[in-house]
């Protein structure tokens, strides 16, 4: 298992909890045509999931480590 990066892993628990607080404070359910909300927490959604990625596997194609 590769080391894990420390910086991205608190990128992915911010992008997180933030998405996940975002949610729980109702800033999404106005009813107007149509809030663009969603957008948002897919984008923290991607984040967090990328930066998950990030801090555990090496997503570098072709890989740099040659040994």
């Amino acid at each position: 298992m590769p080391k894990p990066r420390w910086g991205w892993f608190v990128v992915a628990v911010v992008a997180a909890v933030t998405g996940v607080w975002l949610v729980q404070a109702g800033y999404f359910t106005r009813n107007g045509s149509g809030p663009p909300g969603g957008l948002w927490v897919g984008l923290l959604g991607l984040l967090a999931v990328w930066s998950f990625g990030r801090a555990f596997f090496n997503f570098r194609f072709p890989p740099t480590d040659k040994s």
